[in-house]
């Protein structure tokens, strides 16, 4: 278990991998998204799960998101757990997700929120439970993404290169002006069933009321 800590003066801004993540030791990243279960480490997996995180405001709420990439040689279930917490050191805010299947050498967007109309809260820890895959498969690393742009929004098309059947596939599209993140939005790139079958390609629209001049999207998905 890796338990982070930031402030909120030091990280609004911050996309650099500087302040609050994981030391990232080098590794070959396989091919393969399923390691062998035998192979499972939890504690190196953990240690090798790098995380930028970001934080932005709207008229009510305060929103709190992480990229994660999984720069370790192994395929996990990874849940992120995150703690709001007071200037006395109280604990005013919990949330929690679970990214069913985290293939090595791909990248997630996590997005959290806590109401303006609660107590403020002076800085947030977050802790990382990575544990072995059993009931998914990976597909995300055979998902292909496209992104093109107007003036308010972002158009994704995601195409399955693999042989699997992707399920409920997620994206966090994160629009930015210059280094700041000025919103996050999450939605489902599928079809009818809710999947993206092999050889197919999905589309979705993202919008974006604010003024924007970059966006990055993530994708999370998984099969069984």
């Amino acid at each position: 278990m890796v338990v982070l800590t930031a402030f909120t003066g030091c990280s609004e801004n911050d996309t650099s991998n500087g302040s609050s993540q994981t030391t990232s030791k080098s590794s070959d990243v396989q091919s393969s998204a399923v390691a062998d279960k035998a192979d499972f480490d939890s504690e190196e997996v953990e240690k090798n799960i790098k995380i930028t995180p970001y934080i932005y405001d709207d008229v009510s709420t305060h929103y709190f998101v992480a990229v994660l990439k999984n720069n370790s040689n192994q395929a996990c279930t990874l849940t992120i757990h995150l703690e709001l917490i007071d200037k006395d050191d109280d604990v005013i805010d919990t949330e929690t997700e679970t990214i069913n299947a985290f293939a090595p050498g791909t990248e997630v967007a996590v997005k959290f929120n806590h109401d303006k109309g609660d107590e403020e809260f002076a800085r947030y820890e977050y802790t990382l439970l990575p544990k072995e895959l059993t009931d998914y498969q990976c597909v995300t690393q055979d998902l292909d993404c496209k992104v093109s742009t107007d003036t308010d929004k972002a158009t994704i098309s995601v195409t399955n290169t693999g042989n699997l059947v992707a399920e409920y596939v997620q994206y966090t599209a994160l629009f930015f002006q210059g280094d700041e993140l000025v919103y996050a939005d999450k939605d489902y790139v599928v079809d009818s069933d809710n999947e993206i079958k092999a050889g197919q390609t999905e589309k979705a629209e993202s919008s974006c009321n604010k003024k924007f001049d970059s966006v990055k999207v993530y994708l999370n998905g998984s099969a069984y």
